[in-house]
């Protein structure tokens, strides 16, 4: 799914005049908001400016998720048993011969074997498939998020996240509440184009382009996938309103860090902080 190359993975030209970087200031309150990919390449690195001065400015880093959680052995056992069949399904068993073929055909292409992922449900295979492509193009390195969650434990800057990992993956979950073959199959069609609009993506992000991000891949997925738009992405903007408002009534400034797509279009977190009046200003 392309919310998943974008936002679980996300991804960004080195002489853009912006970045995905905002300054929310409540009268002498300031929180700065940026854009993380969660998938880089070496090539990436240094990030764009702007980033190093939200991080300087900020006494306190928040994460969408416990960054460490994620990492923990306990939430590797977590996922595959929320994401994995436990009563003997096997995939073959939920999708139609065509896709199931078409599955093993891609992964054959990859050098994988389908039998190895016999019981992955079609949400976790969706994820495995942009996981894999983004990593036979190069993105190997940590993600924003990542980078900076480490430096701030080096620099005993204070840590906090918005949802539990145990959460996430309840979000991943949702992804099979839809049709199971149309779910692999928009996958499919999905990892193929990443090659291609790889470019184009990292541009958006480096430039803080939300207008081209929203238009390029927004549009489309909350089209094709309205239920799990809203899930994924409007309704935890919402969740996470009542936190980012909380810390433009204090003065203590924070650096929050989130999926670069929950800061692109009318439903973004942006959005919703400019109507209720906050003042919302793009770092160079």
């Amino acid at each position: 799914m392309r919310y998943l190359l974008l936002s679980s993975f996300l991804l960004f030209t080195f002489t853009g005049h912006a970045a995905s970087v905002w300054k929310v200031t409540n009268g002498d309150n300031t929180v700065y908001i940026g854009g993380t990919l969660h998938l880089l390449s070496p090539d990436d690195f240094p990030l764009p400016d702007a980033y190093a001065q939200a991080y300087n400015a900020a006494t306190k880093l928040v994460f969408e998720t416990d960054i460490a959680g994620l990492n923990s052995p306990a939430f590797q056992q977590d996922t595959l048993k929320h994401l994995t069949y436990q009563d003997g399904t096997r995939l073959n068993d939920v999708l139609s011969n065509d896709t199931y073929k078409a599955l093993a055909d891609h992964l054959s292409s990859r050098h994988l074997s389908i039998d190895n992922f016999a019981h992955y449900t079609p949400a976790l295979i969706s994820v495995t498939l942009s996981v894999v492509e983004l990593r036979n193009l190069g993105l190997t390195s940590q993600g924003v998020d990542e980078f900076y969650y480490f430096q701030a434990m080096m620099d005993n800057k204070q840590l906090d996240w918005f949802e539990s990992p145990q959460q996430q993956l309840a979000f991943i979950k949702s992804l099979g509440d839809g049709d199971d073959d149309q779910i692999i199959r928009y996958a499919l069609e999905d990892v193929l184009q990443i090659k291609d609009s790889i470019g184009e993506l990292k541009d958006y992000w480096r430039s803080g382009n939300m207008a081209g991000m929203e238009q390029s891949s927004m549009r489309e997925f909350e089209a094709s996938f309205p239920k799990v738009f809203n899930t994924l992405l409007t309704q935890r903007n919402q969740n996470w309103l009542p936190m980012l408002t909380g810390m433009l009534s204090t003065p203590e400034t924070e650096f929050v860090l989130v999926g670069t797509m929950h800061l692109a279009g009318a439903k973004s977190v942006l959005s919703l902080l400019e109507k209720r009046g906050y003042s919302v200003q793009q770092l160079n």
